[in-house]
């Protein structure tokens, strides 16, 4: 059984004194395994976010069915199992950090079996604990969004659905988000997550799910994606001869010296592997072989001319 599953799905918003209809999305049709992270992208105004409420039961469908393991999502009890986070948390400003993670606590019945204990295992997780009795209008954003993904956290969910989750971010913030997500995954939590930060997607997904327009685009592994942005091999060497640099272009490899060292750039693992050779025979070692891809962002939108969100 599937943790989120869409099918022909369509959401039209009427718009302006005569109605008009605005499709956001339309038959969309996708499942997330239980289990793993997986990652939702796709181009401002795709239907990301549209997708999102439809699934938390904020806003209905217009024709559709969405499934959370296998129960319809418009049963508010099909998401008993599910924590979220949006890209604007809303916390009471008046109460405290801790305060708030017991208020949530038990607005979903975990109150009573709540310790102190365990609100400070979630402020630690998220590098909070120095905030617990700061007042949440105190706190920046960035922080907000720390104490967002406690109140995730300390649901113990198996379903986690994160739109946006590292909105606003420091550098810092983002990295300890990306541990926290990596290992959410590594313990078995399904964690369906929008971003429009592909390098988060290529970094911590198995599986992706690629909106355009609000129909579905790709849905499967990542791997295939980045395969279509793979352009080659690229060696760097020290310092070569002339002659030696002249012999590399001769075999058709293309070049880029520079005062300390040589790129070599190739096609393929095969023309790889012959130039390593060709070098090691003549008593040059490479510094490093790195694999060249183009980024996620240009692999998906640029030929739609598109921008990610």
């Amino acid at each position: 059984m599937d943790a989120i599953t869409f099918s022909h799905v369509s959401k039209i918003y009427r718009k302006g004194f005569w109605g008009t209809r605005v499709p956001a999305v339309r038959d969309l049709s996708f499942s997330v395994a239980q289990g793993g992270i997986t990652g939702f992208v796709g181009p401002n105004g795709s239907g990301k976010t549209t997708s999102i409420k439809m699934l938390l039961g904020l806003v209905l469908p217009t024709s559709g069915r969405i499934e959370i393991s296998g129960a319809d999502a418009s049963n508010s009890k099909s998401r008993a199992g599910c924590a979220f986070i949006s890209e604007q948390p809303y916390f009471y400003r008046h109460l405290t950090a801790a305060e708030a993670l017991r208020f949530s606590a038990r607005l979903g019945n975990r109150g009573a079996a709540l310790s102190s204990a365990d609100v400070d295992r979630a402020l630690e997780t998220v590098d909070l604990v120095a905030c617990g009795k700061r007042k949440i209008k105190e706190l920046s954003k960035g922080m907000q969004q720390r104490l967002a993904m406690a109140q995730a956290l300390l649901a113990d969910a198996d379903i986690l659905i994160f739109d946006e989750p590292m909105s606003g971010m420091d550098p810092p913030g983002r990295a300890l988000f990306r541990t926290i997500i990596a290992s959410l995954g590594a313990r078995g939590k399904t964690v369906f997550f929008s971003t429009h930060v592909l390098d988060d997607v290529e970094q911590l997904c198995g599986n992706v799910v690629v909106l355009s327009g609000g129909r579905l685009e790709y849905q499967g592994p990542i791997g295939p994606i980045l395969e279509k942005g793979f352009s080659g091999f690229e060696l760097t060497v020290g310092r070569v001869s002339s002659e030696t640099q002249n012999d590399l272009r001769a075999r058709g490899y293309a070049l880029e010296p520079t005062d300390a060292a040589l790129r070599i750039f190739v096609a393929t693992e095969k023309q790889a592997a012959e130039c390593q050779r060709y070098l090691y025979e003549r008593d040059i070692f490479c510094i490093s072989i790195v694999r060249r891809s183009a980024p996620l962002e240009e692999v998906l939108y640029k030929k739609r001319g598109e921008t990610a969100s």
